[in-house]
């Protein structure tokens, strides 16, 4: 299935399952992005939020909360917030929390914030809180018809921009944890969640599902009629907030890779590329059936596994 309308060919991937790496990386980068990459991405953290509910959902003890938040520059964001039992009177660090970023295929049914929806609720019974916000390409067409190269890397930063304030709402919920905050991402969302983690230190934790290491590998399904120097253009322009570019300044935080073998979004040069470009500590697991939706149950059991660990939940 080829959710742009465009053939891309690739070759499995067969990666070692929980393989750390202990490879010494040539060139370290700096402790934190220039000061003209942050300024990119800074925005007023001290506005109001403006939690608006608008319906709530009792999943056993679990409440499920469909809210709206304010952002700076747009309309409110829709999302899903996710809460433990007792939530309301927990004491001070008593949750971890987790930003789940969600895929975008626009024929499957889970493209959209509710994605992850219910592996947040199985959560939240060990003590997690979610936020499960809506992106650009949470409406089906906004690949093909509400995006275009010349719109891709403003749009890119005024997502990275509303994914901080995301973490502001997650952060603002009684009894989370600031030192026990991972983000999860699929696909758009792995890229998006990468940057995300270099031009903003809250995140403790990262899970990469199905992601490219670079923007325009995506963006250029729709660039046939770009020359080549327009195309070498949106390279560089990209390049200072590509995920390639910003994984390695989330050095010391544990890092989950997830690729499937059967992807045909993401090459094998395309996925080893992306995993080398990350610091220990971190692990790479690789489904070699699996397609890009990576919807089976042993790619989330890996992925719980790692949560539970670097969140510290229990386990029991």
């Amino acid at each position: 299935m080829n959710r742009f309308r465009l053939t891309r060919l690739c070759i499995g991937l067969c990666f070692s399952v929980f393989c750390i790496s202990a490879l010494a990386q040539d060139d370290a980068p700096q402790t934190s992005p220039s000061e003209d990459v942050l300024a990119m991405f800074d925005y007023d953290d001290t506005a109001p939020l403006d939690i608006q509910q608008v319906s709530t959902e009792m999943r056993g003890d679990v409440t499920v909360q469909d809210i709206t938040f304010a952002v700076p520059d747009g309309d409110p964001i829709p999302a899903y917030l996710v809460l433990p039992p007792n939530a309301d009177s927990a004491e001070a660090n008593a949750f971890a929390g987790i930003l789940y970023l969600h895929w975008y295929e626009p024929e499957s049914p889970t493209s959209n914030r509710g994605q992850f929806l219910d592996e947040a609720v199985m959560l939240a019974n060990e003590g997690v809180v979610s936020l499960l916000p809506a992106t650009n390409w949470e409406e089906s067409a906004w690949f093909n018809e509400a995006r275009t190269n010349d719109t891709d890397f403003d749009d890119s930063v005024r997502q990275v921009i509303q994914l901080r304030r995301a973490l502001d709402v997650l952060l603002a919920q009684n009894g989370v944890d600031p030192d026990r905050i991972a983000v999860v991402g699929h696909d758009f969302g792995g890229m998006y969640g990468a940057t995300l983690a270099m031009v903003d230190d809250r995140p403790d934790a990262l899970v990469i599902i199905a992601a490219t290491p670079r923007y325009v590998d995506w963006f250029f399904f729709t660039a046939q009629d770009l020359s080549e120097e327009q195309r070498q253009a949106l390279r560089d322009q990209f390049a200072p907030i590509d995920p390639i570019t910003a994984i390695p300044y989330a050095e010391g935080k544990p890092i989950l890779f997830q690729f499937g073998g059967n992807d045909p979004y993401v090459s094998t040069e395309a996925a080893e590329e992306f995993y080398a470009a990350g610091l220990p500590p971190k692990l790479n697991q690789a489904y070699p059936d699996l397609g890009h939706a990576m919807d089976s149950a042993f790619v989330q059991a890996d992925r719980l596994r790692f949560l539970r660990r670097y969140l510290t939940l229990n386990d029991d």
